[in-house]
């Protein structure tokens, strides 16, 4: 047993290399994690996305003294212009009313919670996952990450969605979920998110592990 920890400890040290490592935070915008924002306003509870805040702007101090690249994903929504699949979900789940609809593009909602700076980089995104028609490939490629730190809102959603696709279409990248720095207004669904993902797309680790580990 001590032989398998000790080749996790190895792994661990290759997969965190400040000069490899990328940042993708996940549709941290008003609508979702605002006080005022429309889960606020739609009685969904808000409060675990809020506890991950203090934990998200560690890693992003950390890329920004390392000048490592910060990506963020805006979710940008027109119900006046939905795909085949788009148009089910805004009649069975948005119940065919725009208020039922987050992060219309535009809107306050639609704005990111944290200020991106100008050197970070923004992957609009019309999809439940962040990689499906977006230059997110591209980005990776051109800013030779290896390894993508994956953080935001919500976890069984839009965070696993575009956790999975990395894993499934990103064959030489190392993708790690922050267990501490991704929250959903559902408990239950974040924790069988996790479980989920610790069992079939490790590693999960802490930010704690992996700051402790770069410094």
């Amino acid at each position: 047993m001590s032989s398998l920890n000790n080749l996790k400890a190895q792994r661990l040290q290759e997969i965190l290399q400040p000069q490899v490592l990328g940042l993708l935070i996940i549709d941290l915008q008003n609508d979702f994690i605002a006080p005022s924002g429309k889960n606020a306003e739609w009685s969904k509870s808000i409060t675990d996305m809020q506890k991950i805040i203090p934990n998200i702007e560690r890693l992003i101090a950390y890329f920004r003294k390392f000048n490592r690249p910060i990506i963020w994903t805006e979710d940008a929504e027109d119900p006046e212009f939905r795909t085949t699949a788009g148009l089910d979900r805004y009649l069975w789940l948005e119940q065919n009313d725009k208020d039922h609809v987050a992060c219309i593009k535009g809107t306050w909602g639609a704005e990111f919670y944290l200020p991106p700076q100008p050197e970070d980089i923004i992957i609009k995104k019309t999809r439940i996952s962040a990689y499906v028609n977006t230059d997110l490939s591209e980005v990776i490629r051109k800013n030779q990450i290896k390894t993508m730190l994956v953080v935001g809102v919500k976890t069984q959603r839009c965070v696993a969605s575009t956790a999975r696709d990395l894993y499934e279409n990103e064959p030489d990248l190392h993708v790690v979920l922050v267990e501490d720095c991704v929250a959903s207004d559902d408990p239950v669904q974040h924790r069988h998110t996790i479980a989920e993902f610790k069992q079939f797309w490790p590693p999960v680790l802490t930010s704690k592990t992996i700051l402790d580990a770069l410094n």
